[in-house]
Order: C-alpha cells, then structure tokens, then sequence
C-alpha cells in the first residue's frame, strides 16, 4: 500500500471541476465522499443536493432539494439512505434522490453539524448554534436522548469512544459517547475554531486568535488525548483553513491554506489556495498541491485517500486524482444503481404480429434540404444590441464614531424631571432589516401600537329599526349621499361583501362595457346579473339598486361564507366576479394582458413552444418577501417563476400540471417563465388578502413607508366604546340619565363636520404613501419594469406608459393592532378637483376625500383589497344596455307535463303600451347569503303574470324553486300557490327559472312599455328589478288619500267595478286584469272630474264592513313602500304619467 501523497506534488492533478450552478453562483457547504458507494456528494447554500461519479468523467448521477428555506450544512450517507442537514429539519433521501422522510423537532434550531456513531450503526448526533446535542435514532425515528450544553456545538467529531464538539469560543469539549456528559475541555485557540480532527489518541486544529483584529493562526494545535496534553504546535506557511488526518502506515496530515486579500505575506510564489500533506511526526515528505481558487469553503478526501475534492465559493467543485485514471474512491464498493436502459427496437419479428408496434422502428431523416422542425428559427438567431440594466450608482456614506447618548445632568438629583414635558407623536416602528429565510417564518416581534380612531364615515353604521314602514327616530341617522353617485343596498352579509366591487366594476368603463355585451339564458350567470343591475342602474333609482339577484349568482358560484374570515370570502368575491366577466367577454375585455409563457423541461433542460396567454388580474405574492415597494411587488407577480409537474419539494415530474416533453418525450415538470408582450390599458391589483403573510407583509410595509401628518387627535390609546356598538336605551330619548346611561341613546351625527375633518389636511405635509398614484410601466424584451412618479409631475418618457390609480376597494377594521375587520368599502375617483378628487362609498354613506386620503393605509384599521390603475388619457365610448329581443322566446317548460307556454306572442308590445303586471310570493329561507350559514328567510317570486290591453295573457310563469333553498310558507291563501305547483315532478303549470323571468320582463322594460298593476314597487322589489318610474303605474297611488291608508285591490274591483275578487285565493292573471280596468276606471272617472268624490266615498266605508280572507288584517289596508309621491285628493295624475 502506497502513502497518499508521499510522491512529489505533479503527481497529484486535477481530473475534473464539475458545477452545481444552473443561473446563479451557490457557495459549496459541504463535500462528502460516500464510503459504500463509488460516489461524492455535496451540498450548496440554496438547499440542494448533487451526487457526482468520479469514475465516468464526475458526471450527475442525482440532484435532489433538501429545503427551501436554508443551506445543506452537513451530509452523512449511510448503507441505504444519505441524510441532509438543514437549519431546521434532518432530511433522509434515497441516493437516487427520492424523499424518504423529514425529520422536524423543537430541538432542531439552527444546526450546523451531524456524526454518525458507527459503534450503533442507526444514531446520529446533531448540533449547531444552539444549546442542546440531540442524539436521534433514525432506525425507530426518534430522539434518544437530548442534552443541554452550556457552549453551542458547532463541529462533531467522533473517535469510537468520546464525541467531541467545538464551539464558538476555541474550545473543543470530550464528551462520553454514552451519557453526553463533558469529560474534559482543551482550550484549543482564542477565538474560534475552524476544523479540527481526531484520530486515535491525537486530536488537532486550526483556529482564531483572541487579539484586537482576529487573525487567523499560522499553526496547528496538536493535542494527546491520553493525557490532555499539548503537543508542538506546527507551523504553516500561510493560515490553514482545514485539516484532517489521512491514515496510513504512518500518521499523516492533510492541510488546507488560503491567502487572504489583506495578507502581508511576502511569498507571492505561493498560489492562493494549496492542500500540503505530510508526516506529523517529522513534518516531512510533504507534498503539496496547488490551486487557483480565492476562496475553499469544504474539504474531504476518499476512503482510499486518492481522491480530494475542494468546493469554493462560487460552485466549483475541483477534483484531484494521484493518477491519471480515476481511482476508486473506496476499495470494495457496493454497485450503484442505474435507470434502466431503453428498450431497443425489436431487430424483426413476423409480418403477421399484430401485437408489435410499428412506432418501435427507427426511421432515417428525409435526404432533402427540409428544415426540420427543431431548427432554431432564423428571427431568434439574429445578432441585435440588447440593452443592460444599468449599474446602481453608489451613495458616498461617511463613517461616524458612535460614544454614547448625551445623559441627563439633573439624573441624579431631585430636578431630574424638571421642565421635561413628554410629546404625543405618532407611534413608528422600528425599521426591519432583510433577514434571512428562516426569519421570515417568525411572527413580526414589535410593541403594539396604540387604537386609532376610525372616522364615522368609514365604520359600518348599524341599520335602523324599522316599524310599519318608518324608521325609528331614535336611531342615527344612516343615510347622507354629497354626490349624486348611486348607493346599493346592503341586505345580507353577501351583499355588504360585494356590493364595493360592483361599484368598481361599474366605474371602470372597459370592465362595464364587457358586461354590457354579454347575455346569455344560464342560470346564475354572474355577468348577466351585472348587466341587468347597471342597466337598472341607468334608470337612476332614487333609493338605491337592490344587488340580491348578484348575490344569489356569487352563492351558487362557489362563494361560501360558511368558514374563513371576512378577508378570505372577499379575495373569493373578487377572483370568482372578475373571471367570469373575464371568460364571458374575451374578445371585449380591456383589462387583459398578454404574456407569454416560456417552458423549460427539468429532466432533460430542452426549451418547449411558447405558450401565449392573457392575464386580467395580476394576484400579488408574499412569499420570502420581507421589503419591497407596491412597483416590485406588482413585477414579481407579473414574472412569477414557477415549477409546474412538481409536488413539495421533490424535483421528480408527474405531479398536476406535468405534460410530456417536445425533446426527451418524458413526462416530466417544466420551469415556467413568464414574458410580458403587451400590457392592457387596466391593470387590475389584486391583494391577495386570503394569503397567509397578508397581514404581516402590510404591517411590516406600512410601518417603514406609509406616513400622515401627525394628528394628536387620532390617536387614542383607550378609545370609548362606538354608540353603534352598545345596546339601544329602552327610555329613548326619554332617559333621564343620559349623561351616565351606558345604553345607546338617539344621536344625530353631523355629517358635512365629519366630511371637512378629512379634507382639513389635504395641503398639509408628511404624507407618504406606500400606494402610488401614477406608475410609468417599461416593457422592455418582454421584462416589465415600473416605477414610482407620484411625486413627478412633470415625468416624460416617451417608452413608457403612465398609468394612474382610477379606483379600489378596501376593508375596513375597528383600529386596533389586533384588528377585527367589519366590511368593505369602494373609493373612485371621479371628480377633476385635486381636494375632493376621490368619492367613498360606505353602504349608504357617501363622501368626498382628497388623493392623500384615499390612498392612506393602516394595518390597524384599512388595507386594499382590489386596484384598479387605468391608462392616463384611455377613455372608452359607454355602451347602452341592449338584450335581444329572441331571449324573450328561449324559455322551455322545465316541468315534466308537456304544457307549452301560454301564448305564442308574434309582436310585442311597442313603447308606451300598457301590460298589467302581477306577482305572487312565497317564503324562503337559506343559509347562503350570511356569514357561519345562519338561516335566513325572506320572499321569493312564486308565479308572475303579465297581460296586454286587450287583457290577453303575454306570460304566465310559475318560478321553479332551486336546490339550495327551502320553501317555509307558500302563503297559498294570499299567492295561491301550494307546494305542488313548484314541483317539477307534480306540477300541471308552466314552469320556469327566476333568470329566464327576468329576461322576459328586461325585454318589455327596453321595449318602453307602461306596467299597470297594484302595489308594483313589492313587485319589482322581491323581482330585484329596477324600472324607471315613468314606466310604472301603480294604482294603489292613483286612489290615494294623503296620510290615509292604502286600499287594496279587491276593494277597489269592488267598489269601483262592482266586481268581486280574490275569494279564498288569489290568481295573478285575474288581479294584472283587474288592474288595467281599475287604471281605465281612473281614466274615466278624472274625465269626467269625479275623481275626487270617488276617492272620499271609498274612504268613507268602514274598514269592518268587508269581509277579507285574512281574518288577522284589513282588506282595506295593503303593505307597500312608503313614498314620498303620494296622490292628493284633487284629481291630479301623479308624476309617472
């Protein structure tokens, strides 16, 4: 047997450098040889793992992921599995790279070194910058033992009777194999140490010294473990960085030294790095061997100690050989396992077997000049100038001293605190540095700010009581509207949650023409719901558009408010929203990006067909993000890399989203880069408020960027209690003790003061705002770059495109740092004045705000959840509302009796006809419109019936009753409808949807016809309908007395027609008769001027003398909306004619 290295040093060359790199430089933590297989292995900062065969040419053999999150600091390979260490888990893997386990425990903190104790065969002893040893059996995959150290254990060594730990103070502690107790500590080197080995009964190292600039030492310590005694130190040419015994006949020493950039020494034949081996003994036959690299971060050599492998900083594994033929990193290896070859073409087989496959046989490429199809091609083969980024300029610092804070004089008297008087500012959070990954795992460790105060026009006002259609006086006032913007109604927690997206949505010309032009007959179509709202909405209803129809659309979509938070439904509310319109309309949609999507195969690397895609919504990403601005949050959305085909952590193809590769024909995962081709003239942000790291990356980004002038006021530590949130006083404004009194009492807010307390500090300095107002957006070889120009008027780019935030959405919490967040609210910006610029929208209040308002955000009580940036000058033309006139004719029986529709209508209605119009109701009740499912019940259309002039029937629908909802009361004395006529399977009527009713009456309502009936306004409420009021006569305002009760329609057929109706039940087609007569009454009786005696006559007959099917209530008196246009008893026509 040979001394390795006992030749001189050209005897050692280098037979190999192999790289773990792909794009960026990883240092090399870890080099180890595998002592059971002809294999090394090494492990880089960014988490992987590579296997390398030195004897075919180092070529790959496996590369596997050990974490995401922090580097490979150790690597043990066992007979069966090969164990990484990471910072916080012990992963072990199969040598050809499949994950067998991950090993987590509370012990596992910041590790930092392994040894396998061979005397067990299955225990490993861990360690790192902590203070405990864990001793882990991975046979049973379990903690044998965990003992708390005083000192970290930052290296592991192990001689088959002690362990031997180093911390971080130049100490090296014997340690009992068995009990983990210190047995002795050599106090190696004064500061810390770098490598140190143990072989027999010697131990040696190399270190730091303790002086006033820690330089490294330029010897070794050798120790004798029998007596714990220093030997000679051995001195070294330059300071070692590693060193290892390498056994042999002899005792032999393997030494690493560098030079480093401030070394004196004057040796400048010396390379900067060599490995010197030689005799410890005599410290000669020395051999030495040299290498180029600036920086060796491992170091290890094989069992047969021909092999050495250093790893450098930048990836760079060398690999030197004392022959020129590879040698055999261990004498008897066991064989490596290997894929299996491909299966060969079959050389023949009988021209009769049919089992064969003809795909097997190897054609030959066609002998002519055909480009093939993986030719490059020829416009990507051009030689063009691609433009650099350019260098960031750097700032010139000068470097101050720090002594100590300037103390107080008077400390130590009794005027210590004379004249120091304590300042309210606003609370700042300290300013946090980048970190690395694993601080990105702890929670956010900051003092808690204190409450703020949260405007009234921004809380969510409780509704007021209503009774017998009037609003209790002892309520705040809720409604309050400085513009003339139109409000939604909030009814249901589904509702309150969307109705700020339609506003959005309905604002941004682009996205409402998109709605504008689709139409469709499928139930619960969510762009066909927003289209019949903004086409109401174009009637201008004066209390407000009804949003149920949309809301029962997001709740059999997919919307659930079961569980989760208020965050979570809203970032479902407005994905599920803005794809669908986005799918329904793509030949309209402005909003739409178009990018294109580059693959690369990750088995083989071969680059796939570009994939060309849109985009109408940019969803932000937080992960491993600790400080970033708006603009690079948005681009690295925009340029998300992902791997698609992979599961956890593992590199292998075939999970979801694999697809077969154009080159190798394997099905494997690809690298997905995106490249942005042309960017929409809306950008559409979304937040992603149901991320995990949502909360915390907007505290953490609102602290450092966001600021307001400092107000006093607003901040209070020990705000009281809202009156919104107390319970109401049963004394009213009665109460005596209204001062001390801890119920809520009648209050009346003065909105235009709440209004001018967020205008007074619109020119006011220290605003900055982490939301940029105007972003210029470069597209640069399909990389998009944006920048900040809030603050530059007068930017001028020619290659840029401005774009300037036009609307958003935001939720709005209670103010405190544990926030509760109650509801949503929409800000557009709408009005070309700079102080009062921007509109909110709060449910039923509506105010002004200047930009710096609007853009302001707080963690503590208001966050975005949806922005919207339109290009600067981009307007588009509003379309009108349109349905085709055939929707009216689509409807099909859905019932299962073969009855056909009542009436085929060959021509519609023209403008200004009158139909008569009824609808019945029934009760309903569900669990999908409020939050954690609470059942709630409301009205229902049963049947609706419309007939023309002539008092033919046009429809007659009976609304069948869907899936999710459970009919309580058919009202069947009051509609006339029983539980069988609902019934798809039982029922002898004419059976329809809500959506397809909808579209019959929408196609009336565009056509401009007169509805006549009895109390409408229900009617079109429970329809969710909004129709003009020049549209609508409603005859139980033409017979009306000013402050008298509302007279029904039976007693109107009665009296007026000498007709009776609704005995035992009611029937829609006779009452939209009995209505149109009633109306041609009206007309007659104001011709010949006795309206007015008519009206008094009526009203004249006791309430008691006409008998109504409803025992509990008068036939006389009706429940209808209470309006401010009632008829006065003068004859005159109200103001819907």
């Amino acid at each position: 047997m040979t001394v390795p290295g006992a030749g001189a040093s050209h005897d050692w060359r280098q037979i190999a450098q192999p790289s773990i790199n792909s794009i960026v430089d990883n240092p090399v933590e870890v080099v180890r040889f595998d002592p059971f297989e002809e294999l090394f292995w090494v492990g880089s900062s960014n988490g992987k793992v590579s296997g390398f065969l030195p004897m075919n040419q180092c070529s790959r053999y496996s590369a596997f992921v050990v974490s995401k999150l922090s580097g490979v600091h150790a690597i043990e390979p066992t007979e069966h599995v090969v164990f990484s260490v990471g910072d916080t888990m012990l992963r072990a893997t199969t040598r050809q790279g499949i994950p067998l386990a991950k090993y987590s425990s509370p012990s596992f903190e910041r590790l930092t070194a392994s040894c396998v104790l061979h005397n067990t065969n299955n225990t490993l002893v861990l360690g790192g910058r902590q203070s405990r040893l864990v001793q882990w059996d991975f046979a049973k995959e379990c903690e044998v033992r965990t003992v708390e150290a005083s000192q970290p254990s930052l290296m592991i060594k192990y001689n088959g009777t002690s362990v031997f730990t180093a911390d971080d103070h130049g100490n090296v502690h014997v340690k009992s194999a068995k009990t983990f107790e210190t047995v002795h500590t050599l106090n190696c080197h004064g500061g810390r140490i770098l490598d140190f080995d143990v072989q027999g009964n010697k131990l040696i190292s190399c270190g730091i010294s303790q002086n006033r600039l820690k330089n490294t030492d330029t010897f070794m310590k050798v120790y004798d473990l029998r007596m714990y005694r220093a030997m000679a130190p051995i001195p070294s040419p330059l300071p070692p960085r590693f060193v290892r015994f390498m056994p042999s006949y002899c005792e032999r020493v393997a030494m690493v030294y560098q030079m480093h950039a401030n070394s004196t020494s004057e040796m400048t034949w010396i390379k900067p790095a060599a490995v010197r081996m030689f005799d410890l003994n005599s410290q000669g036959n020395a051999a030495d061997l040299f290498t180029d690299v600036a920086q060796i971060t491992s170091f290890d050599f094989s069992s047969t100690k021909r092999l050495i492998a250093l790893g450098t900083h930048v990836g760079i594994i060398q690999l030197f050989s004392d022959s020129d033929q590879p040698p055999m990193v261990n004498e008897a290896s066991k064989p490596s396992m290997f894929a299996a070859p491909p299966a060969q073409p079959p050389c023949n087989f009988p021209i009769d077997d049919f089992s064969q496959s003809l795909a097997t046989i190897p054609l030959p490429f066609p002998q002519d000049q055909r480009p093939y199809v993986s030719d490059w091609p020829l416009e990507l083969a051009r030689i063009m100038y691609r433009r650099t980024k350019p260098p960031v300029e750097h700032k010139v610092v000068k470097i101050m001293h720090y002594a100590k804070q300037v103390e107080n004089p008077r400390s130590h008297t009794k005027l210590k605190k004379h004249n120091i008087v304590p300042y309210i500012l606003e609370p700042e959070e300290p300013m946090i540095e980048e970190c690395s990954p694993v601080d990105l795992l702890e929670p956010l460790a900051i003092e808690s700010p204190p409450r703020i105060r949260v405007s009234k026009l921004y809380k969510k006002r409780v509704p007021p009581t209503k009774s017998l259609n009037v609003y209790s006086s002892d309520e705040e006032t809720y409604q309050w509207n400085v513009t003339n913007r139109l409000v939604l109604q909030s009814t249901f927690a589904m509702n309150l949650l969307a109705n700020p997206l339609v506003h959005l949505i309905y604002s941004l010309s682009p996205l409402r023409n998109s709605v504008f032009r689709h139409i469709c007959d499928r139930d619960s179509c969510i762009t066909c719901e927003l289209h019949f709202l903004f086409a109401g909405l174009q009637t201008k209803p004066k209390d407000g558009a009804a949003t149920l129809n949309f809301a029962w659309a997001l709740a059999r979509n997919g919307v659930s408010l079961q569980n989760g938070s208020l965050l979570d439904a809203m970032h479902h509310i407005v994905l599920t929203t803005l794809d669908d319109v986005a799918r329904k309309s793509p030949e309209a949609m402005s909003t739409s990006s178009r990018l294109e999507r580059h693959l690369k195969c990750v088995r083989c690397g071969a680059l796939q067909t570009v994939l060309t895609e849109t985009e109408h919504l940019i969803s932000l990403d937080y992960t491993a993000i600790r400080k970033a601005s708006f603009c690079q949050l948005i681009e690295k959305a925009v340029h998300l890399n992902v791997t698609i085909g992979t599961t956890d952590e593992e590199g292998g193809g075939g999970g979801e989203g694999a697809r077969v590769c154009e080159d190798c024909g394997h099905t494997s995962g690809m690298e997905c880069r995106r490249k942005v081709r042309e960017l929409s003239n809306v950008l559409l942000i979304d937040t992603n408020a149901s991320a995990p790291a949502f909360l915390d990356f907007w505290r953490r980004q609102l602290w450092t960027f966001e600021r307001r002038p400092t107000d006093p006021k607003r901040v209070q530590p020990e705000d009281p209690e809202s009156p919104s949130e107390r319970k109401s006083c049963r004394f009213g404004v009665d109460c005596r003790k209204q001062t001390t009194c801890k119920f809520r009492h009648a209050t009346k807010v003065d909105w235009p003061s709440e209004q001018a307390k967020l205008l007074e500090d619109v020119d006011a300095e220290g605003w900055r705002h982490f939301i940029p107002a105007r972003i210029a957006a470069q597209v640069c070889e399909g990389q998009l770059r944006l920048t900040d120009i809030s603050d530059l008027p007068d930017y001028d780019e020619p290659s840029a495109v401005i774009y300037e935030l036009d609307a958003m959405v935001d939720v709005i919490g209670n103010g405190e740092h544990a926030v509760k967040w109650t509801h949503p609210v929409a800000l557009v910006r709408e009005s070309p004045v700079p102080s009062t610029e921007w509109t909110l929208l709060n449910e039923q209040l509506v105010s002004r705000l200047h930009g710096n308002e609007a853009r302001h955000v707080d963690a503590r009580w208001k966050l975005p959840v949806v922005l919207a940036y339109k290009r600067k000058g981009f307007e588009m033309a509003a379309s009108e509302p349109k349905i085709p006139e055939h929707y009216f004719f689509i409807d099909e029986n859905l019932a299962a009796n073969g009855v056909i529709t009542p009436r085929a209508v060959e021509e519609l209605p023209a403008e200004g006809q009158l139909v008569g119009l009824d609808a019945e109701f029934i009760k309903i009740q569900t669990g999908l419109l409020e939050f954690g499912g609470r059942k709630v019940t409301m009205r229902a259309v049963g049947r609706a019936s419309c007939v023309t002039r002539e008092e033919r029937i046009i429809f007659d629908d009976h609304i069948r009753l869907p899936d999710d909802v459970d009919p309580v009361d058919y009202l069947t004395p009051f509609s006339g409808i029983v539980a069988a006529d609902l019934n798809v399977n039982e029922t002898d009527k004419f059976l329809s949807s809500h959506k397809r009713m909808l579209l019959r009456m929408l196609v009336l309502i565009q056509r401009g016809v007169t509805f006549v009936g009895h109390a409408l306004h229900n009617d079109f409420s429970v329809m969710n309908l909004h129709v003009a009021e020049p549209q609508i006569m409603d005859t139980v305002f033409l017979f009306r007395m000013d402050s008298q009760r509302m007279l029904s329609l039976r007693i109107l057929a009665q009296e007026l027609l000498g007709d009776v109706i609704q005995q035992g039940t009611h029937d829609s087609v006779v009452d939209a008769r009995y209505a149109l007569r009633v109306y041609h009454k009206y007309l007659e009786l104001k011709e010949r001027q006795q309206l007015n005696s008519e009206i008094h006559r009526i009203y004249a007959i006791p309430a008691s003398s006409c008998p109504s099917p409803n025992p509990m209530a008068s036939p006389l008196v009706i429940s209808t909306r209470r309006t401010m246009r009632d008829t006065n008893v003068s004859g005159s026509a109200p103001s819907s004619m």
